[in-house]
């Protein structure tokens, strides 16, 4: 098994590396896809889970939805170029398909409301929220083109962001937890994580965002920029106080996707949301606190790009 787990998160570290490089010097576009996949295995594993606790969802409506909703965001951000343009319109087809799901249950004789709500709740979780980390994926100057001279400081920050804190989050928080262990965290979600893990992930957190903040000094100060790194404010020390927050919220809401996804696994009695990955789990079981780091890093930048 545990072979088994190392040559897994060889592969998956492997493709995390060559969709930020492919997405950063070819074109957003791999980005893109690499969460539609993300969506759609998502959309599936949290279908077969949620069945075992509540109304089994329509799986070809959650299905559907996330092609209509991606076609939908894409269309609109390459036709309207604007930073917004994809995300409103993603929304807009969410809004739709949730209507059409509960127009199906209601004139149907073999789903019920319970069927409805499950199915809202698939779409929501992952789909919905797994598209801010694609909205993060376009914070460009669209007078300059979507290439990457074009990129805005948040966009490349984000995504590497989005890679590194959950993933310095997870193993700081192992390895405090395993070391100190002491008081549980939430005993009756996830017996196994220690309030000093939860600790130790903030302190990964921070670190990983400080990897990127140095990664952004050598870029700024020598030119070494690999993956075109760019100061988010016009002041050093404003940009490490932004790293710094990006960095331990990050790893909250990393923690706070992980409890949740533990959370819906206890409800429904399962382990993990699928065996896809060989000692990893799912697709889900993987990503789960990434979807929430993303929510949380989107509405950030947005928040700093509108002020």
């Amino acid at each position: 098994m545990k072979k088994e787990r190392i040559i897994t998160g060889t592969f998956i570290a492997i493709v995390y590396a060559a969709v930020v490089l492919l997405a950063m010097y070819v074109h957003p576009i791999f980005f893109d896809v690499f969460i539609f996949l993300i969506a759609a295995c998502g959309a599936y594993e949290m279908s077969k889970v949620v069945s075992e606790c509540m109304s089994p969802p329509i799986v070809i409506i959650a299905l559907v939805q996330t092609v209509v909703g991606f076609g939908a965001f894409w269309f609109a951000q390459y036709f309207f170029n604007l930073n917004s343009a994809g995300m409103l319109a993603y929304f807009a087809a969410l809004c739709v398909m949730i209507l059409v799901t509960v127009i199906v249950t209601a004139s149907s004789k073999t789903y019920v409301k319970g069927n409805a709500v499950s199915t809202i709740l698939v779409m929501l979780y992952p789909c919905a929220l797994l598209m801010f980390a694609v909205g993060l994926n376009y914070f460009f100057d669209y007078t300059i083109g979507i290439n990457t001279d074009g990129s805005l400081p948040f966009r490349n920050a984000g995504i590497a962001l989005m890679f590194i804190v959950p993933a310095f989050t997870d193993v700081f928080a192992y390895v405090f937890g395993f070391a100190f262990k002491g008081k549980k965290l939430c005993p009756s979600i996830s017996p196994n994580k220690h309030v000093s893990g939860a600790i130790g992930g903030l302190l990964g957190g921070m670190l990983g965002a400080g990897i990127v903040l140095l990664l952004t000094y050598l870029a700024e100060r020598f030119g070494v920029n690999i993956l075109g790194f760019k100061m988010l404010t016009d002041g050093w020390i404003s940009t490490s106080i932004n790293f710094i927050v990006l960095g331990l919220v990050g790893s909250v809401f990393d923690q706070a996707g992980d409890l949740f996804a533990s959370y819906i696994k206890r409800r429904a009695g399962v382990k993990d949301f699928s065996n896809l990955l060989p000692g990893h789990g799912g697709v889900l079981d993987r990503v789960d606190g990434f979807i929430f780091c993303g929510v949380f890093f989107y509405l950030y930048f947005a928040v700093m790009y509108l002020i």
